[in-house]
């Protein structure tokens, strides 16, 4: 039987065991041997068999049937197969994990290094596991609060501006042209387009609208992770917001208009919609009613 067939029927498992043995005793039966084993790792993107046979034939035919060619043959086709895993190295080595919150839900996620999180409502969180190793960043889209595991740079990226430590606790909040980092045990580095600040322990970094400040805390833990959202001279309107994404609410500001000028220092709880309403209208005087999931603000008569 000519070698040919014999391969066909090799690669389709249908050779008899006297067929068998007569492949074995090629001289090139090793060498196809190790590109039969190499195939197996090809399953994503799929590899075209029927193609790549008829490619062997033509070859086959084309050569004078000696060791030689044939080894030049197979080395033509161990070079399609290892772009072949080139391409899919690459398709798989780009693939990330993501995480989104829904309205008035929360999220704890555990890192490839035993780092942890908690992530806010209505926030986006995405890392590379296979890359982990190599660069421990996460991109963040929202609010996070991390506990980071000891060992080389931890990142969190924003579109706002980057964070990173190598083992410490801190939250991130960038929201819109918020960005807030504040750091509980540690020291975090904080990096925005204008400067980098260290910030220690105990210590706040806030920059709204491109306007920075740091400041001192009292909390050990973020507020938002114990149901109460707290902030200090944030804009009312983004704490309207944050009420929208804790109470899935909409809210309708009647004849009032916020300037960024206009803020808010103070807390909500997450668990009573009354209440924390009461919490932000009062100081404002203004006045709130709620029907269904429609929440109307206006200023007090």
């Amino acid at each position: 039987m000519k070698e040919e067939k014999l391969i066909q029927k090799w690669l389709d498992g249908e050779l008899s065991q006297e067929e068998r043995a007569a492949l074995e005793q090629l001289d090139a039966f090793k060498d196809y041997q190790k590109i039969a084993t190499a195939s197996q790792y090809f399953k994503a993107p799929k590899f075209d068999a029927d193609t790549t046979y008829k490619k062997i034939k033509e070859d086959i035919q084309n050569s004078d049937h000696n060791s030689s060619n044939w080894l030049s043959v197979f080395g033509k086709i161990a070079a399609i197969l290892v772009l072949a895993f080139i391409s899919y190295t690459m398709f798989f080595s780009n693939s990330s994990e993501e995480f989104t919150t829904q309205i008035a839900s929360t999220e704890e996620i555990k890192l490839p290094d035993n780092s942890t999180l908690q992530l806010n409502a209505s926030s986006h969180l995405n890392f590379s596991e296979d890359h982990w190793s190599e660069n421990r960043l996460v991109n963040l889209d929202g609010e996070a609060f991390f506990k980071v595991a000891k060992g080389e740079t931890f990142t969190v990226q924003t579109a706002l501006g980057a964070v990173s430590v190598r083992g410490t606790q801190f939250n991130v909040k960038q929201r819109d042209q918020i960005f807030i980092v504040t750091c509980y045990e540690g020291l975090v580095e904080v990096k925005t387009k204008n400067k980098t600040v260290l910030l220690p322990a105990g210590k706040e970094f806030r920059q709204i609208n491109q306007t920075s400040i740091v400041e001192n805390i009292s909390e050990i833990t973020p507020t938002w992770t114990k149901g109460e959202s707290s902030f200090t001279s944030i804009p009312i309107q983004e704490v309207l917001n944050e009420l929208e994404r804790q109470y899935q609410v909409t809210i309708q500001v009647k004849n009032l208009t916020f300037d960024k000028n206009q803020t808010f220092t103070g807390s909500f709880v997450h668990r009573n919609l009354d209440q924390a309403l009461k919490a932000i209208t009062i100081p404002f005087h203004f006045t709130y009613k709620i029907e269904g999931d429609i929440v109307s603000i206006a200023k007090r008569e």
